[in-house]
Order: C-alpha cells, then sequence, then structure tokens
C-alpha cells in the first residue's frame, strides 16, 4: 500500500518539479523587450486607486509617496476607497484635506458597506475615475516618484491592457521569515512573470504595483469579489478577451513583507484558497478555449502551482510513516529519502537561481537561507492544504487582508490589526515536528544517515511555523487581555 501511495506521489510531484526546472531554461532563451521611452507631449489621465482597510500604521506614508509621483498635476487624480472602521478613516480625512490644500487632486471615497471587500471598493472608484489609466496599490506599498512616469508609456500600444512593476521589500531584512518570503517573491517576480511575460503567455496582474488600462477592465466584466484573488480572476478574463499584458521588471516599488509568522499565514491562507477558486472558474475556458497549446499548459500550471501542498504534506506524513514504522515498511526508507532528496534538489536549484539572479553572487548567510527556506515551505504545507481544500470546495470565507505595521514595530501597537489564528493547527504542527525529533533519533540510533536531510528540515520548518503561531497567538491574547484592562 505504501508503495502505492509513493508512486501517486512521484507521479504528481514530477511535473511541479520538471515544470521549476523549465523555467529556467526558458529565462536564458528569452530576450529582454526595449521600454519605452517617453509619456509624449500629451500624457494619458491616471487614476491613482488606493485601497485601505484599517491602515492607520501605513496610511501617511502610502499618502505622501503618491501625492509626489513625478507626473503632469493636471493628468492624475488620487483615489482613497476607505473601508475602514476605525481611526484609519480620521488620519485619511487630515491628510487629505492638507493635500488638497497643496493642489493635489485626492478624494477621500466611502462606500455605504464593504460589499466585494478589496474588489468591490476598485469597482465602486472605477465608476468615478475619470482617468483613462487605472493605478492601484495598496497600503503597505511605497512608490518611487517615477513609477507613473516608466509605466504609463508602455500603453502607447492599443493593445496593453496592464502593466505589473516588480516589488521590491522594505524590510527584507527583518528577520529570518521576511528573507524567506522575499526569496520566495523574488522566484515569482524575476523568473515566473519574466518568462511568461517575455514568452507571450498568460499572467497576472500582482494585486498592486501596476497600471490597468480602463477600458480593459471594463471589457472583462469588471471587478468581482467572488474569489478571494480578484486581481488573478480579472488578469484571466482580461486576457481571454485578447488584451495584452506587460511585466515591466525594471520598475522596482518597494512594500512591506509581514513580519509576524500570523501576518504570513493570513496572507497565504488568501493566495492560495484565492487561486483554487480562479481555478474553478477558468480551467475549462482556458483548456476549451481557441489558444495555443503552450498558453493552455503554462496556464495550467500557473492556475494549479498550489495543488503541490497537499502532496508535500502527504509525502512528510509517508516519510515520517516509513522512519517510524517496523519492517518489512523500514525498508522503503532509502526510497523515501531519495524520493524527498531529488524534490528538494529540484526546489534548492530554483532558489539558488533566484538568488544568483537578485544579487549576482552568494555569500555565506545567502548559502543558508536556501535551506531554511525549503524548510519553511515544508512547514507551511499543512496550512497551504488546508487553504486548497476549502478553495476547491468553494468553502465560503470574508477577505482578511495582510495586516501592516509601518513603523509601529513589534510592539503591541503593530500587533492590533492581527488576525485571529486558531489553535488546532499550529497544535498539528508543532505534534508533527516533535514526531520528526523523535524519527531523527530513530535515524540516528540505526545508521540510517541518508534519512538525516529530510528529518532536519522538517523537524525546523514544522517546528519554525507551528512553535512561531502558538508564540504569536499567546503573544496577542496578553496583548488583547492588557488592552482590555486598561
Amino acid at each position: 500500500m505504501i508503495w502505492v501511495i509513493l508512486l501517486i506521489l512521484a507521479l504528481a510531484l514530477a511535473p511541479h518539479a520538471a515544470h521549476r526546472l523549465s523555467l529556467l531554461i526558458r529565462l536564458h532563451r528569452l530576450r529582454d523587450d526595449p521600454s519605452p521611452r517617453s509619456t509624449g507631449a500629451n500624457p494619458p489621465k491616471v487614476t491613482v486607486q488606493l485601497p485601505i482597510y484599517n491602515e492607520r500604521f501605513v496610511v501617511e506614508r502610502l499618502l505622501r509617496s503618491v501625492a509626489a509621483l513625478d507626473y503632469p498635476q493636471d493628468r492624475f487624480e488620487i483615489q482613497v476607497l476607505d473601508d475602514s472602521t476605525d481611526t484609519t478613516s480620521l488620519e485619511v480625512r487630515r491628510i487629505v484635506e492638507e493635500l488638497l490644500r497643496s493642489g493635489v487632486s485626492i478624494e477621500h471615497i466611502r462606500r455605504p458597506t464593504r460589499a466585494g471587500f478589496k474588489a468591490g471598493a476598485l469597482q465602486y472608484g472605477l465608476k468615478r475615475s475619470r482617468g483613462e489609466l487605472i493605478a492601484i496599490l495598496d497600503a503597505d506599498f511605497v512608490p518611487p516618484a517615477d513609477f507613473l512616469q516608466k509605466a504609463v508609456p508602455y500603453f502607447s500600444d492599443p493593445r496593453v491592457g496592464m502593466v505589473q512593476a516588480r516589488w521590491g521589500f522594505l524590510n527584507r531584512e527583518e528577520n529570518l521569515l521576511t528573507r524567506c518570503e522575499a526569496l520566495f517573491l523574488d522566484g515569482h517576480f524575476l523568473l515566473e512573470q519574466a518568462v511568461r511575460s517575455k514568452g507571450g503567455l498568460f499572467f497576472n496582474f500582482n494585486g498592486t504595483a501596476g497600471l490597468w488600462r480602463k477600458s480593459c477592465i471594463e471589457d472583462a466584466g469588471g471587478w468581482d469579489g467572488e474569489t478571494l484573488t480578484e486581481d488573478l480572476d480579472l488578469s484571466y478574463r482580461a486576457q481571454f478577451r485578447g488584451w495584452r499584458f506587460v511585466y515591466a521588471p525594471e520598475i522596482v516599488v518597494p512594500s512591506e513583507l509581514p513580519a509576524p509568522i500570523t501576518a504570513f499565514r493570513t496572507q497565504q491562507h488568501r493566495w492560495a484558497k484565492g487561486a483554487i477558486q480562479t481555478a474553478r472558474r477558468h480551467l475549462p475556458a482556458l483548456f476549451c478555449g481557441a489558444f495555443p497549446w503552450r498558453h493552455k499548459v503554462e496556464g495550467g500550471f500557473h492556475l494549479l502551482a498550489h495543488t503541490i501542498h497537499p502532496l508535500v504534506a502527504a509525502l512528510a506524513l509517508l516519510n515520517l510513516a516509513v522512519l517510524l514504522a517496523p519492517c518489512p515498511a523500514s525498508t522503503l526508507q532509502p526510497v523515501v529519502s531519495c524520493f524527498f532528496t531529488g524534490l528538494s534538489v529540484s526546489f534548492l536549484f530554483y532558489l539558488l537561481a533566484v538568488q544568483r539572479l537578485h544579487k549576482g553572487k552568494l555569500d555565506r548567510s545567502s548559502w543558508l537561507l536556501l535551506p531554511v527556506s525549503l524548510a519553511l515551505s515544508l512547514g507551511m504545507s499543512f496550512a497551504n492544504t488546508r487553504s486548497v481544500i476549502e478553495g476547491a470546495l468553494n468553502v465560503p470565507s470574508g477577505f482578511v487582508r495582510t495586516p501592516k505595521r509601518g513603523d509601529a514595530g513589534v510592539g503591541s501597537l503593530g500587533l492590533l490589526y492581527l488576525a485571529r489564528q486558531g489553535w488546532g493547527l499550529p497544535l498539528i504542527e508543532t505534534s508533527v515536528a516533535a514526531a520528526f525529533l523523535w524519527a531523527l533519533a530513530v535515524a540516528i540510533r540505526h545508521g540510517w544517515w541518508f534519512a538525516l536531510p529530510g528529518c532536519l528540515l522538517h523537524l525546523f520548518g514544522f517546528g519554525f511555523v507551528g512553535i512561531g503561531t502558538l508564540t504569536a497567538i499567546l503573544k496577542e491574547r496578553r496583548q488583547s487581555a492588557a488592552v482590555a484592562l486598561a
């Protein structure tokens, strides 16, 4: 029975590993597209939309950086799409009044309800917008002054419906978690987005740090809050309609990475669940549509990328069962370990390529970050599996935005916006880490040295995620109790 499970996992995981390697091969075969030079004498009018919800730690930084954009002042307007339920709205009102006095075209927009969450806010603002182009920036982004000057010229081609900039990271070096997150996102932007864009394949708007042609959004049916990834959903609808998307890696927009593990889990849950919801919606149209086969293959891998999480979770449990099982199951130990090693090597090779693309060279700390990042992805496999299942079953849930801290730090003020996490899954992850500690002892006692790398990676990954989440939950509960007593 275990052999059958292992064979199924091998057949299911092999395409994921092969796809990662194919991205590396294709990247070096593609040429960079020339960047357009200027906006011309009569640049198009731009509406900058800022969807916010309870963002009092970062909203001033956002508004002032957007107001400082280097673009003709009579050719762009700012919409602050404010769904906040706390004092953020008072802060926004104060800053907007100040900016209006200085001549900035900015509007503070409040909706009657938060229907549709972020997608609903964007659609509400779209109906009131006067711009030919729509720029979207989340609350934790700080656009450089030349953001519009560099991005707008791409729309000189009337077929272009969206331009996506690359994300930079304000707090990449804050802690071990943010360094791993930055590495994962570099993989997405430096490899995945680059290959898909240069190859003329379907790729997605990343929800922020990009511009849309207003007519493209309208032609594709507008923003829809039925999935948790409204950006991915609209991206495929627009490209199905024939619009061309552009990825501009030379435009880097700094952003804030979630530093607490609980905020990271919130973000990953939304991305994984929303991607599967979007796959449910669009895979039939993708596979049955009159698109080239390479669009269908890459689009399938793109929309189903998160299905790797249940497979990795199953492999972790199989690895644990084989290590702790009595003979004859123990005869599978070398096979499982070799299979896990092969999968790990492909992923580490992918991360190594990302590091080289980003920095050009690797120092000692970078070499250490590669296995740590792999361990983190293993540790998150249970949580992401739950998200994938919820997305596949289309379990309804609200849009929980990723908490942003700005300059509040990790003190009590910075924890006020953290989404509440349950105890159950972190306890399971911690228990699995303890089981791998036991398996590590068994492997050492029997001299199964081939099993040590897998044991150590699983032990650290599940321990980091599980114990880190439990610690953050306890800290949050203590902080909540202190606020209640104050």
